[in-house]
């Protein structure tokens, strides 16, 4: 078991993947984004958005016709599948990032439940967040449904819960967990054996082998809106580009915490929006190499 220590710059700085001349988009990875309801239009922009800021060479968004209008609008640079249609190309990606925004109807609830039976089929990389956590905490041992086999458990999938998300996937109380929270994510890690990043100031990053990083950011301007699909985006980026699960996880948690110092330093405490993050990121990256 590695010892609880803070992430540093040295230590992300070493984890970031190169980026040669001759490089393609090919090179930095594909992203499957599963984002985006009526109601949540934003959450897909963001997280789409964050994915490419930090280096994925293609992002393509699955979600209905009203997030696809408004999101191309703002983003073109962004590629568009219906969720059906993604089902059936699950293969071509190098990550998938699941809930950001998609809302907890009958529909998105099918949809999670499809990705846990398609996932021993394609064994690609994972990143689950907001309303993906949500249909989970519904389903009664929602994490062995990832489970191919007693000695096959899904260990590199990564679930970016904030406090009111990891109470509703344990059945603690906020209360609980925010009291406790590196007992809280080191048990949960074992007992699910995924990665979770369980969001707040100092983030806990921690591992199913029981591995733990702790982010050294404590900082109010991240407490606002979309915030958490940013860092989502940031994490299935830097997976796209190869990155180890647990790495890419430090180097998303790492990154976003940076990108929130240089905000709060620009602009005080109060006021930020969770968009004015995403320029920052390549700035942050380029002052850790």
């Amino acid at each position: 078991m590695d010892p609880i220590e803070a992430l540093t710059k040295e230590w992300v700085a070493k984890k970031l993947p190169a980026r040669p001349k001759d490089a393609s988009k090919g090179t930095f990875g594909k992203v499957l984004v599963f984002a985006g309801s009526e109601n949540y239009p934003g959450a897909a922009y963001l997280a789409c958005t964050a994915a490419y800021r930090i280096g994925a060479g293609l992002v393509t968004l699955a979600t209905d016709q009203t997030v696809k209008i408004i999101v191309s609008r703002r983003l073109p640079e962004v590629t568009f599948l219906s969720s059906g249609e993604a089902l059936k190309k699950l293969g071509e990606y190098d990550v998938l990032l699941v809930g950001p925004g998609l809302g907890q109807n009958n529909q998105a609830t099918e949809f999670v439940k499809q990705l846990c039976s398609d996932y021993s089929n394609n064994r690609y990389k994972m990143v689950i967040d907001g309303d993906g956590l949500n249909v989970l905490s519904k389903m009664g041992k929602w994490w062995e449904r990832f489970w191919t086999s007693q000695n096959d458990k899904a260990t590199d999938i990564i679930l970016t819960p904030h406090p009111g998300e990891m109470a509703r996937l344990t059945g603690l109380t906020i209360a609980k967990i925010q009291s406790d929270r590196i007992p809280v994510a080191q048990y949960f890690a074992k007992k699910w054996q995924k990665i979770i990043v369980l969001k707040g100031a100092e983030t806990v990053i921690a591992s199913p082998d029981g591995g733990i990083k702790i982010s050294p950011f404590a900082n109010p301007v991240l407490a606002t809106a979309g915030t958490g699909d940013v860092l989502s985006g940031m994490i299935a980026g830097f997976l796209a580009q190869g990155l180890k699960p647990f790495d890419g996880a430090c180097a998303g948690v790492y990154v976003h915490g940076m990108a929130g110092e240089m905000l709060r330093k620009k602009i005080g405490d109060a006021g930020a929006l969770a968009s004015d993050l995403l320029p920052l990121s390549p700035q942050c990256i380029r002052k850790l190499l």
